[in-house]
């Protein structure tokens, strides 16, 4: 298979991976090596290291069909490459540690790249440990002291109160900077107030909502729910008022990632970690953390971000199987070919242009 980048450069350590291609002649062999590269170059830049497609000698992970001669496959063990096996046969080839069965879900391709990692990087004396992902320390605006809820607290009221008529305004020493719509449906601000928005620079606790007039016709709209979203993220590592760390909470979809996607690398992660994790099966907090291998902070940090943009909900009961809704399209079979394959993927996962 062809040579490409498969993630942002600098997003992580850079690991070398060959696609090999399938030696059997049926279909679904080369869409199952498909799908795991097309997994790939879906969470670009969004996972903890930089994957890099190579040939075959020059790969730390060889991936391969079920059908690869096994002669191909102690060569590459002998010479320390760690072989990953793609099943077209769960009958005679079921799943494993080093194996998945298509059609595979894209957790479980990201939650194996890991495990594979980890081994990589563990001492010959130590056992293989599962690497934590650590939600990133980023400079922020000192809070005021105030309580950190008060804005999103806000927002919510809009949006119960929902009256479009209304505008109100956020002024700083000179004028107003920022404008919500009184439904919250859609905020204004401009191009530098966005970033530190989306950065979490902006001290929300020490600001007030006021009536006012409309925005001037410059400043920008932008959707309200990126305001829901950064203003809930970044107000605090601490659960939000409004939920509860014993409940269970089910993901009712997935968040548009490409326009809620975060700056940071390791941050964007993160917060991939948890979704994915909330996708696979209804949690409460601390299962989630654990699930998704990253720490108490993040995982709070995100779903109190889901919860203010309604993408989730207390679960009632867990199922023997439980499902989150649409996670199966996460992972569908390519029928029409990679082409409509990643138009399904990023339709799933709204990965639309970034902001």
């Amino acid at each position: 298979m062809s040579t490409r980048q498969s993630s942002a450069p600098g997003s992580g350590p850079e690991r070398r991976i060959a696609l090999i291609k399938p030696a059997a002649s049926e279909e679904q062999a080369g869409h199952a090596v498909q799908l795991f590269d097309s997994v790939l170059w879906v969470f670009k830049g969004a996972t903890r290291s930089t994957w890099v497609t190579t040939p075959a000698a020059a790969a730390d992970i060889i991936v391969v069909h079920h059908s690869e001669p096994a002669n191909n496959l102690a060569r590459w063990r002998n010479e320390g490459k760690h072989v990953v096996v793609l099943s077209t046969d769960e009958q005679h080839h079921p799943a494993g540690p080093r194996t998945l069965v298509y059609p595979f879900p894209a957790v479980k391709v990201l939650s194996m790249l890991e495990h594979v990692e980890a081994e990589m990087e563990s001492t010959a004396t130590a056992p293989p440990q599962i690497a934590v992902e650590t939600a990133p320390t980023q400079e922020r605006v000192a809070r005021s002291g105030a309580d950190p809820w008060s804005f999103v607290e806000a927002l919510r009221t809009l949006r119960t109160v929902n009256n479009s008529t209304m505008w109100l305004m956020c002024k700083g020493s000179q004028a107003p900077f920022l404008w919500i719509r009184g439904d919250a449906a859609c905020y204004h601000c401009d191009g530098a107030t966005t970033g530190s928005i989306r950065a979490g620079a902006l001290d929300f606790s020490g600001l007030s909502l006021q009536k006012g007039a409309p925005p001037p016709g410059n400043v920008p709209a932008r959707p309200g729910d990126e305001l829901f979203w950064f203003a809930t993220y970044h107000a605090s590592t601490q659960l939000a008022p409004w939920l509860n760390d014993k409940t269970i909470y089910r993901l009712i979809s997935w968040p548009d990632l490409g326009r809620l996607r975060a700056n940071d690398a390791a941050e964007r992660t993160a917060q991939i970690r948890v979704i994915a994790a909330l996708a696979a099966g209804p949690a409460t907090l601390r299962k989630l953390a654990a699930r998704g291998q990253t720490t108490i902070d993040a995982a709070a940090r995100t779903l109190n971000a889901l919860a203010s943009c309604a993408l989730i909900e207390v679960a009632q009961s867990v199922p023997a199987t439980p499902k989150a809704t649409r996670v199966e399209s996460s992972t569908p079979t390519p029928v029409g070919g990679l082409k409509q394959f990643l138009r399904n993927m990023r339709k799933h996962l709204r990965l639309g242009g970034l902001s």
